[in-house]
């Protein structure tokens, strides 16, 4: 199942990253290719603990510096994350959001969910439910609530080298 909610700056598509299948119409509603990587999204640090596992305790303690909050980080990615996750990378990105809807849906599934933004590629993100309606219609189930506070997508920063790859 795919589902649309609001994340902190704007609606977001996800679903299980398990299931590959459901990955991929993702970005056939997107019209986006599967080599750039989706997010991994939870309201709860331990949903983490199998993309984290290879880590140092220092690199873990260092994501949670800025967790939970609207900061994501770029993690090498262990074997554990799937290809159709993952992309093009040998990364994977992570946040463990404060944000209401992800927190409910997160829990409701006992999971991370994948989150990339509810628009067709190169077009402006989804600000409100029935903008994600008239983009998606039924092909997506819309978790109903409100957007937070930020004005755009969340930051990412590479959890090794401090890198800035979206400020």
């Amino acid at each position: 199942m795919i589902y649309a909610y609001p994340t902190e700056g704007v609606w977001g598509l996800g679903c299980l990253p398990d299931s590959e299948e459901d990955v991929k119409k993702i970005c056939f509603l997107k019209k986006r290719t599967l080599d750039k990587g989706l997010i991994l999204v939870s309201g709860y640090f331990s949903h983490f603990d199998a993309y984290l596992s290879h880590l140092s305790e220092d690199l873990i303690y260092k994501t949670k510096s800025k967790w939970p909050g609207a900061h994501t980080w770029l993690v090498p990615a262990n074997d554990n994350v799937p290809s159709w996750i993952r992309g093009n990378s040998d990364f994977v990105a992570l946040r463990q959001s404060v944000h209401p809807s992800i927190i409910e849906l997160s829990e409701k599934l006992n999971s991370v969910i994948t989150s990339t933004s509810a628009n067709i590629s190169s077009e402006p993100p989804a600000k409100n439910a029935e903008e994600v309606r008239n983009l998606f219609g039924d092909e997506v189930s819309i978790l109903e609530g409100e957007l937070g506070g930020a004005d755009k997508p969340t930051p990412i920063q590479n959890l090794i080298t401090d890198e800035w790859i979206r400020n």
